[in-house]
């Protein structure tokens, strides 16, 4: 009877302890499954849109993680330490826009004319926190024509280690995603107005996101179309939105799962001019052809 007792204890015993290992697996499942969610979209900042000076301020460091700054060494021109902006969208892909590889003035998608810099804040002084790093692959979405279909791909050369708090992608959006009435941020190193030079520090400003039909209205004086790969941000009444430089870089909304990939800086009246609203390439038209360029 005492054997057949010391039995029944171990084998509970067994039991607890192989409950309890299974336990510990779940919550570990469940921790790393969340903890992959939260692997873009994350800033150590608690952005608020509504705190936006108007016609944009300056970013804190390290406020917008995915933002990249991309230099051209043109084969006649030279180096251009700052060409255009681009977003961080894994550990060695990034989004920026095909005028900046492709256009009247030169056509340039090699990998080797460029490099992106990471983790950057001021263009002129070292940071300690950017990195630059080669271009290996780069494509243009191959029906890319004028005002149309803005949006390009590069692969980085390495990838950004996970552990690095101030290299962070962004999240893409969803299909469905249209952000419409949305407070957004556009970000970038672009001119503070028309006749002024580049910042040398990285500024935002937020804009709210229109209606296609509403945009529709102002762009056609210009016979510009509007069409579903747009995404329309701004403001009518001007002095607020992207200028020449911004080219490329991120309008990234905040939602309930971080900081998403709204649209890539396209087109505009030059720098937010009164009546003409700023034009995105609207990223959620284009995940079919990112996922297949990837591979994933």
């Amino acid at each position: 009877m005492p054997l057949l007792f010391q039995h029944r204890k171990d084998k509970m015993k067994e039991r607890s302890i192989i409950f309890c290992a299974l336990l510990y697996v779940s919550i570990a499942f469940i921790f790393l499954k969340y903890a992959n969610a939260q692997s873009c979209g994350v800033t150590r900042y608690a952005n608020n849109a509504s705190e936006r000076i108007v016609g944009g301020r300056l970013a804190y460091k390290g406020e917008f993680p995915w933002q990249v700054s991309l230099e051209l060494n043109h084969p006649q021109k030279g180096s251009i330490p700052h060409f255009c902006g681009g977003v961080l969208i894994s550990q060695d892909w990034i989004l920026t826009a095909a005028h900046c590889v492709v256009n009247p003035q030169f056509v340039l998608p090699h990998p080797n004319y460029w490099k992106a810099r990471v983790g950057e804040h001021n263009l002129v002084a070292h940071d300690g926190t950017e990195i630059k790093i080669a271009i290996k692959e780069v494509y243009y979405y191959p029906w890319y024509h004028g005002y149309d279909n803005d949006i390009a791909l590069m692969r980085l050369s390495e990838k950004i280690p996970d552990s690095n708090a101030n290299i962070k992608p962004i999240c893409l959006p969803n299909e469905s995603d249209n952000f419409e009435n949305m407070i957004c941020t556009a970000t970038g190193w672009g001119k503070v107005d028309f006749g002024s030079k580049a910042s040398e520090d990285l500024r935002a400003v937020a804009i709210s996101v229109f209606d296609n039909s509403k945009c529709a209205v102002y762009t056609q004086r210009f016979r510009i179309p509007i069409q579903a790969w747009h995404l329309c941000a701004g403001t009518f009444e001007g002095g607020k939105g992207t200028c020449q430089g911004d080219s490329g870089g991120p309008l990234a909304c905040k939602t309930e799962r971080g900081w998403v990939l709204a649209g890539l800086t396209s087109f505009g009246s030059g720098c937010a001019k009164r009546g003409f609203p700023d034009v995105y390439s609207r990223v959620s038209h284009f995940l079919s052809w990112i996922k297949q360029m990837r591979g994933y």
